[in-house]
């Protein structure tokens, strides 16, 4: 059985140290001593560390949302995994349409950080997606293949088994509503064929499929209710703290 997991990220929304422990306080005294579903905050970067020093103790582990391609050197402003690791981070966000888009990374350094962060042991939450709706399964299949595969080039299939793939249609990012729960679930199947294809049935059996892309309370309980939708990837909406907690009841509720 795959373990539900759920994320959550401020992107630069919320970069104030003092609101980002007052949210993280709340959250840990609300969903913090839950073990039944994986949990994950991937606040500010320059909030790391106080973040770090909130989330300490509960069951609430800490994300990076970006990394340098390399763990040290001449990378001037660039986070180092070096730095996620010693403050106790356990997961990195790579790959989000917005670092594609808006800072031109390519698939070559989505493939670098994949690799670094599995390679140091922690868990990459590889974002994929495609930039216009498409009703066309095959194009979707194609789409889903190529930024997996580029992605994972020339890592170790038994470190494969730790990616999580958020799918995140880049259409559905920062709108009213998420996409249609068909449309979710079709894409999802596609995904997990994808995996089976490249990897084996076996080792995409392992793998998390989580959605993202404008998530709600109301949304949650339509989109989580499949096979292959492992969980969410919040975003604003789940910045209220009341709000991450109902969202997280209600997958806990269909999935554990």
């Amino acid at each position: 059985m795959r373990k539900p997991i759920v994320g959550i990220s401020y992107k630069t929304y919320i970069n104030s140290i003092q609101e980002t422990f007052k949210m993280l306080d709340q959250i840990v005294r609300l969903t913090g001593t839950e073990k039944k579903i994986e949990q994950v905050i991937f606040p500010s970067i320059g909030t790391l560390y106080p973040a770090a020093q909130v989330l300490k103790g509960s069951n609430i582990a800490l994300g990076a949302q970006n990394i340098s391609p390399e763990k040290n050197g001449p990378f001037t402003g660039e986070l180092s995994i070096e730095s996620v690791k010693e403050i106790g981070g356990r997961y990195v966000e790579i790959g989000h349409a917005e670092r594609k888009t808006i800072f031109k990374e390519s698939q070559e350094m989505i493939n670098k950080k994949t690799r670094l962060t599995l390679e140091e042991g922690l868990f990459p939450f590889l974002c994929i997606g495609e930039e216009e709706q498409e009703n066309n399964e095959d194009l979707l299949y194609n789409t889903f293949n190529f930024q997996i595969l580029s992605a994972l080039n020339g890592i170790h299939i038994e470190l494969i088994k730790n990616v999580i793939i958020a799918y995140e249609p880049f259409w559905a990012i920062g709108k009213s509503f998420a996409a249609d729960p068909e449309y979710i679930h079709k894409s999802h199947d596609i995904i997990r064929n994808v995996l089976a294809d490249l990897y084996g049935k076996e080792i995409s059996k392992q793998i998390r499929i989580i959605y993202g892309g404008s998530v709600s309370k109301v949304s949650t309980p339509f989109i989580i209710n499949n096979n292959n939708v492992d969980g969410l990837f919040i975003g604003r909406f789940g910045h209220n703290p009341k709000n991450y907690n109902e969202i997280l009841r209600i997958v806990m509720s269909i999935k554990c």
